[in-house]
C-alpha cells in the first residue's frame, strides 16, 4: 500500500508541481479494522500507517503544506497535527457560533495551524463582515464566499483587517491564551458575549463577539491592567458585534 500511495500519491505531487495539499477525512473510523489480535490494535495499526505516510510526504516533499482535515474524522490531535502545517476545522463558517468554536479549539490545537473562514456575502452589513472577519484574529484568518462581490466599502474593511491582522500575527502565532470567558450557553442560538485574551511578552490580542442581548460588555474588566493601543471593527453596543484590541502592559 505504501509503495502504491508513494506513486500514485507523492508522485503525482511532484510531477505536477504541487505545492499545497488538503486530506479530508469526514468519515467515522468504526470500531477497528481486521487484521490484528483486535479490532482496536488492527485501528492502531491503521492510523500508524497513516502518520508514517504523513512524514513519507514531508520527507520526499519538504516544503508541501499539508492542511489536516477534518474534526469528523478524529485527525484534530496532537499527533496528527504535528505532521500537518493547519486544519480546516469545522464547517460551521457562516454560523454566527464561529467564535465560540474557534475559541474552544484553542484547547486542543495551536492558533498558528487553525484556520478560521471568514465567508463574505454581498448581502452582509458592514457588521456582519466584521463580526467574521474578527473571528478569523482567533486563527489563520482565510477568506472564502463571494469576494469579488462584496462592496468597495466592504472590501476596504477587509483590507483594513488584513493589515490590523499583520501588527499581531506574532501574538496569534507565539502567544498564550489566557483568557477564554464565554456567557453563551448555546451554539445554535447564542446569547451573551464572548472575549479571549491572547498574550506574548508585554503586548496582548484581545478579540470581543457579541450575541443576542450581549452588548456594551465591559470591556475594562478585561484589559487585565494594560492600555489600549488600537482597535479595529464595530462599537459593540449590539447584537453580533466584533472589534479586536492590541493591548499593551502599563
Amino acid at each position: 500500500m505504501t509503495k502504491y500511495l508513494t506513486e500514485k500519491v507523492i508522485g503525482t505531487l511532484k510531477e505536477n508541481g504541487f505545492g499545497y495539499l488538503k486530506v479530508d477525512y469526514n468519515e467515522t473510523i468504526g470500531v477497528g479494522c481486521d487484521g490484528a489480535e483486535s479490532l482496536g490494535e488492527g485501528l492502531r495499526q491503521a492510523v500508524a500507517a497513516t502518520q508514517d505516510f504523513f512524514v513519507k510526504l514531508t520527507e520526499e516533499m519538504p516544503d508541501l503544506v499539508i492542511e489536516n482535515c477534518a474534526s469528523g474524522g478524529h485527525r484534530l490531535e496532537p499527533s496528527m497535527m504535528e505532521l500537518a502545517s493547519m486544519a480546516s476545522f469545522s464547517d460551521a463558517h457562516e454560523c454566527k457560533c464561529i467564535p465560540i468554536i474557534a475559541a474552544n479549539l484553542h484547547r486542543l490545537i495551536r492558533p498558528e495551524q487553525s484556520q478560521i473562514w471568514a465567508v463574505l456575502r454581498a448581502s452582509d452589513d458592514i457588521h456582519r463582515i466584521r463580526y467574521s472577519l474578527c473571528a478569523g484574529f482567533l486563527g489563520r484568518l482565510c477568506l472564502s464566499g463571494d469576494i469579488f462581490d462584496v462592496s468597495d466599502e466592504n472590501w476596504n474593511e477587509v483590507l483594513e483587517a488584513i493589515a490590523f491582522y499583520d501588527k499581531v500575527k506574532e501574538i496569534i502565532r507565539s502567544g498564550f491564551t489566557k483568557v477564554i470567558r464565554c456567557n453563551a450557553d448555546s451554539y445554535g442560538d447564542p446569547h451573551g458575549y464572548q472575549a479571549v485574551l491572547r498574550t506574548l511578552e508585554n503586548k496582548s490580542l484581545l478579540v470581543v463577539h457579541t450575541f443576542v442581548n450581549g452588548g456594551n460588555p465591559h470591556i475594562s474588566d478585561l484589559l487585565f491592567g494594560q492600555k489600549i493601543i488600537g482597535e479595529w471593527g464595530s462599537e459593540l453596543s449590539g447584537d453580533f458585534r466584533a472589534k479586536v484590541f492590541l493591548l499593551e502592559a502599563e
